[in-house]
């Protein structure tokens, strides 16, 4: 055999071995891929199968909660979280449901008002002391449910509850909330599982070194956040059976499974809920498929380039006291930063 034909196989064999089908028909990725590749893709993780959007779309509304992990304001990510609103809208117009991170609790009667058409957006956006910033990357996806008439839930505790515990302590802080403040989070509250610990701690290691009480009470902080996020999707789905959530938070609330999904599922193993992440990820960066599918990290991801570089993203009250952390892995990191909110 001669030596150009010897490379001609190799070649066309290395193009096969890149993307190939699998018996469903649909594309299997290889193990690792850079970035680019899988730009505005969605993949099933553990299978590496590529998964058309409206495919994703009518595997996703079988789920009672669709928890999406999102990048804080990227707008390639926020416009995926719109539309895939609004693919789950169609199939379901009637039992369908948005809660979100941003929206805090003492926040529910202004998003009432503002989808049930008493207030306009200028006085919607002045009760919840939003941003600019957050009426561009968010606001869309309230306005959409309000078009549509779907309930939208407010998830997030207070952060004025939630910085009070950093400061002082869960406990210290519950013997101090007036009953108003205290019916924002749950009735009974889950105790913090090791494995929620290390969670947390090594969300924010690279950018803080926490130890002892301090360490302790932002941990208590976290998890009360998360907590009362999940109880909030438990009680609704109690009293809207057969109803589909789609549940916006940032990707530590989502990611492995380990902050709302587990404690979402501790309090009602029967629902079903499936774990989508975003990811903005470098062109040139390695995705390691074979990692992400042995730590769990989500059901199915979704893939965009990086954000346009922004001088300043503020919330309008910021959902958590840490933002988005990398996931590391072997030749580099994709993912946000960690930072602590004061």
């Amino acid at each position: 055999m001669s030596l150009c034909v010897l490379c001609v196989l190799i070649l066309c064999f290395s193009a096969c071995a890149l993307l190939s089908p699998n018996s469903s028909g649909r594309t299997v990725l290889p193990v690792t891929v850079p970035g680019h590749r899988v730009y505005s893709t969605g993949v099933e993780v553990q299978s590496r199968r590529i998964m058309p959007f409206e495919a994703l779309a009518d595997i996703l509304v079988q789920a009672d909660v669709v928890a999406l992990g999102e990048e804080h304001y990227h707008p390639d990510i926020q416009a995926f979280a719109l539309r895939l609103l609004q693919a789950l809208t169609q199939r379901q117009p009637q039992r369908l449901a948005l809660a979100m991170e941003f929206l805090e609790r003492d926040q529910q009667s202004a998003v009432d008002e503002y989808v049930h058409e008493r207030i306009e957006a200028t006085a919607f956006q002045t009760r919840l002391g939003a941003s600019a910033a957050f009426m561009r990357s968010y606001f869309p996806l309230i306005d959409y449910a309000r078009q549509q008439r779907l309930p939208v839930l407010a998830m997030n505790v207070p952060r004025r509850i939630a910085r009070q515990v950093a400061r002082e302590g869960l406990s210290a802080t519950l013997q101090h909330l007036s009953p108003p403040e205290r019916a924002y989070l749950p009735a009974t509250l889950a105790p913090v599982a090791p494995t929620y610990r290390t969670y947390f701690l090594g969300a924010v290691a690279s950018h803080h070194t926490m130890q002892g009480e301090l360490a302790e009470r932002f941990v208590e902080a976290s998890h009360l956040k998360d907590d009362t996020m999940a109880e909030v999707l438990a009680q609704f789905l109690d009293q809207h059976r057969g109803f589909t959530v789609l549940a916006l938070a940032g990707r530590f609330h989502v990611d492995y499974g380990t902050a709302i999904p587990a404690l979402l599922q501790q309090r009602r193993p029967h629902l079903r809920v499936v774990r989508m992440t975003t990811i903005a990820v470098d062109a040139n960066s390695l995705i390691d498929f074979q990692q992400f599918a042995r730590e769990a990290l989500a059901d199915y991801l979704w893939f965009t380039p990086p954000a346009p570089q922004q001088s300043h993203r503020p919330s309008p009250r910021a959902p958590s006291q840490y933002q988005v952390y990398r996931i590391r892995q072997p030749g580099g990191e994709i993912g946000g930063g960690a930072r602590l909110l004061p």
